[in-house]
């Protein structure tokens, strides 16, 4: 078997790979977007909210007391590297992702008579 047949079988097998997962991800696409399209929240309980509200504050302290930690050693260290300002940036985005949710989702319809 030649470099030329080798390299020829390893292009058309990822070839194939990267079709499948094209495939894979637009269908995973087309159902998330339907999902959500047709997705009806209800307005969640004062004891549920509560709930969910505490379990978010206590992973934003964690989450504030890992990253405080760790910009403190970075500072201390190393001023050019960037992770934790971007690890900070993003768990900023993903604790107010669950908040834009509740904001937004469990808005009560009232009937006006």
């Amino acid at each position: 078997m030649g470099a030329r047949t080798r390299a020829r079988v390893v292009t058309d097998g990822t070839a194939t790979v990267g079709r499948e997962l094209r495939w894979a991800t637009e269908l995973s696409v087309r159902s998330t977007l339907a999902g959500i399209e047709h997705a009806r929240p209800e307005p969640w309980s004062d004891r549920g909210l509560t709930w969910l509200f505490g379990m978010i504050a206590v992973a934003a302290v964690a989450v504030a007391v890992l990253l405080g930690a760790g910009m403190a050693q970075w500072a201390m260290t190393s001023s050019d590297a960037m992770l934790f300002a971007a690890a900070g940036a993003l768990a900023v985005g993903l604790v107010f992702l669950p908040l834009a949710f509740l904001v937004f989702a469990s808005k009560r319809q009232r009937r006006r008579r």
